[in-house]
Formats: structure tokens, C-alpha cells, sequence
């Protein structure tokens, strides 16, 4: 379950929310399963709640719409596609899945297939191209990444993510 990731590799007090939820739907990170056991764990009392907690069956081809009407009732307002708030839930996510590659034994090699397989689940964000190098075919060699550019890299987004002073 991705939202336990999420949990396990965010700052302390970074909970997550709605904003994450949505975008980790939108890049098919979390499933409606797991967001309605959230949504039902966190006992939001909100018809909107209500209903995206009880979808089954046939219903769930309603869920999105859902998602986006029960975060819209419960924060006033649902994150939107190139957004601040979609832009911030998004860059946690980068974070917990770096971290979580990181926290793994992989080589060089390894981690670029890891860091592009990211690149390519949480929308390709430009300025994670500079994390792994991927030969041109006529080399024949693999990709590869270097650890200490990824953990400056998490470094970075950690600064922009934490709160103001």
C-alpha cells in the first residue's frame, strides 16, 4: 500500500491528505480500495465522504469523480493539474519513492531503472532528468545513477516542502 509509503518516508508532521491522494489516483500510485479504507479510517463525516467510502460494484466506474467531490467537501477545494497544491502533493510523492529507492541495496544501474520508472510514474518532471544518465543504444551499456545526486535532490525538494517560517 503506497499511502504507507507515502506515511513512512514523509517528514514528521507532513500527514497525508487529500491533495496526495488525488494526485497519487491520478498517477495510478493509490487505488480506490486504499482510499476508501483512508477516507474510512479518518472518519470524515461529509455526505460526499460518505459516498466515496461506500462505492462497490458497478459504482466504482464513479469513483473519480468521487475523489474530487469528497476532497472538495472536506478542504474546500480540490488540487488541480499544474496548481500549487497538485505541484506540492506531487513533489512528497517524488520524495517518499526516491527515498524508498534509496533505501533499498541497488547498484548504480539499478537505481537509474529506479529513478526512471519514477520519472515516469510521477509525471515526468523536467528536473528529474538530471538523476540518471541513459546511454544512446550505440553504447551498449546500461543507465546509471549516482546516490549522492538523488539524496542532494531530495535535499532540495525536502527545503522547497517544508513549511514557512
Amino acid at each position: 500500500m503506497l499511502i504507507a509509503l507515502l506515511e513512512r518516508q514523509s517528514e514528521p508532521g507532513q500527514a497525508v491528505g487529500w491533495d496526495e491522494l488525488i494526485v497519487g489516483h491520478d498517477f495510478a500510485l493509490v487505488g480506490p480500495s486504499d482510499i476508501q479504507a483512508w477516507v474510512r479510517a479518518g472518519a470524515f463525516a461529509g455526505p460526499a465522504c460518505r459516498r466515496l467510502a461506500d462505492l462497490e460494484g458497478a459504482d466504482l466506474e464513479r469513483f473519480e469523480a468521487a475523489l474530487w467531490e469528497a476532497a472538495t467537501e472536506a478542504t474546500g477545494k480540490a488540487p488541480r493539474p499544474g496548481g500549487n497544491r497538485w505541484a506540492r502533493a506531487q513533489d512528497r510523492w517524488r520524495v517518499a519513492l526516491l527515498r524508498d529507492a534509496l533505501a533499498s541495496p541497488l547498484t548504480p544501474d539499478a537505481l537509474a531503472i529506479a529513478v526512471e520508472r519514477i520519472y515516469d510514474q510521477v509525471g515526468c518532471p523536467e528536473d528529474m532528468l538530471s538523476l540518471w544518465h541513459r546511454p544512446s543504444p550505440w553504447e551498449h551499456k546500461a543507465g546509471h545513477a549516482d546516490q549522492l545526486t538523488v539524496e542532494a535532490f531530495i535535499r532540495r525538494l525536502d527545503a522547497s516542502l517544508a513549511p514557512a517560517a
